[in-house]
């Protein structure tokens, strides 16, 4: 509503002018820092949150990209990540909204190329959250009260990170592939090149374990 935004500029107009000089400060500083950093042989890992808020700017602003109804309510919400392929006890329900994959997809995922363009500019290498939400991911019914209502759903997989590595070749990607996690999980993240995480916190069930250093892949 055009008239509604005007008169949002400027009933708060001092609000929103204390926001951009708060950015501007931040990115200055920022830039000062990681240059230092840089100069110093040090290069900065930043966090690529695999979903953003309701009430975030992005979905405001692009409700295309997203799983909304008409009155810009999610459809499906995200849900989590169940814990035991035998169990959905240990669901988590995040409440964010859901990606129209099918609608990015036909525009060559645009908003993900922002969005990494605009993280690439604050760091040095990216970790994608989440990466196991790129080959399935657990959806959530509207207004569920648990995830555990929820159910797979197939992800994006290679037609998005083909585009992101296509596009970025220059950016280090690392894929957070931690939780339930599959053989076609692992096989997405081969296809794609990226360098997976061993977290040693996580070794200690038994001596096969994944994340006991010895029995790190190549």
């Amino acid at each position: 509503d055009p008239a509604a935004l005007a008169a949002a500029r400027q009933e708060l107009a001092e609000d929103i002018a204390f926001h951009q000089a708060v950015q501007f400060w931040f990115f200055s500083q920022w830039k000062a820092l990681k240059d230092h950093a840089n100069g110093l042989g040090v290069r900065i890992i930043g966090d690529l949150p695999i979903y953003v808020s309701l009430d975030s700017a992005d979905v405001w602003s692009e409700r295309r990209e997203f799983l909304l109804d008409k009155a810009g309510r999610p459809r499906p919400g995200a849900g989590g990540e169940v814990h035991a392929a035998s169990s959905s006890e240990a669901c988590q329900l995040w409440g964010n909204p859901l990606y129209d994959w099918a609608a990015q997809k036909r525009d060559g995922f645009g908003w993900w190329i922002r969005r990494v363009e605009g993280a690439s500019r604050l760091f040095d290498a990216i970790r994608i959250d989440h990466f196991r939400a790129f080959e399935r991911y657990w959806s959530i019914p509207a207004g569920a009260e648990t995830a555990k209502e929820g159910q797979w759903e197939p992800g994006p997989g290679m037609d998005l990170l083909r585009v992101l590595t296509g596009w970025f070749p220059h950016i280090t990607y690392i894929a957070e592939d931690l939780g339930l996690l599959t053989p076609e999980v692992h096989q997405l993240r081969e296809a794609a090149g990226l360098p997976g995480m061993k977290v040693l916190e996580f070794a200690f069930s038994g001596p096969g374990n994944d994340y006991l250093p010895h029995n790190y892949g190549s």
